[in-house]
C-alpha cells in the first residue's frame, strides 16, 4: 500500500504546490514565462512517475520481483531526493521554519518531502523481509 498511496499522494501535493508557485509567480514576476514552463514540466514529470511507480506497485504485487528491485532502487534515489531536498530549503531560510512556513509552496513541498522521508525507509524493509522474499519465491515457481 506505501508503494500505491505515497507516489499518489506526493502527485497530489506536487499538483497544488504547481498551483500555488504558479499563481505567486504570475502574480509577482514581470519574466514569469520561464519559472512557469519549468515548473509545468517539473508537474508533469512528477505525475508521469507517479503513475509509473504505481504501475511497478501493482507488477510488484504480482510477484514480480524486477519490479521490487526496481522500486527499491528508485525508492532509494526518492529518499536522497527528500533528504536533498530538505536541507536545501532549510539551507535557503537559513534554517528559520517561521520563514519556511509563511511560504504555501514551501510549506507544501516540505510536507511531500517528509512524508517521502518518513515513507520510503520502512516501503525499503518491509519489500526485503522474509515474508516478502518467500512471496517473491513463490510468485516465481508459478
Amino acid at each position: 500500500m506505501i508503494g500505491i498511496v505515497v507516489p499518489a499522494l506526493s502527485a497530489m501535493m506536487t499538483v497544488i504546490s504547481f498551483v500555488v508557485v504558479a499563481l505567486q509567480v504570475i502574480r509577482y514576476l514581470d519574466a514569469w514565462q520561464g519559472p512557469l514552463i519549468f515548473n509545468v514540466v517539473n508537474t508533469l514529470g512528477t505525475l508521469a512517475l507517479a503513475a509509473l511507480w504505481v504501475i511497478f506497485a501493482l507488477l510488484m504485487r504480482a510477484g514480480r520481483n524486477w519490479a521490487r528491485t526496481t522500486l527499491a532502487i528508485l525508492a532509494v534515489v526518492w529518499l536522497l531526493y527528500g533528504l536533498f531536498g530538505i536541507s536545501q530549503m532549510l539551507i535557503a531560510v537559513d534554517f528559520q521554519l517561521g520563514s519556511l512556513l509563511g511560504q504555501p509552496g514551501a510549506t507544501i513541498a516540505s510536507v511531500e518531502l517528509l512524508m517521502v522521508l518518513v515513507a520510503m525507509p520502512p516501503f525499503l524493509v518491509l519489500v526485503f523481509l522474509k515474508p516478502s522474499n518467500q512471496y517473491f519465491k513463490a510468485a516465481s515457481s508459478r
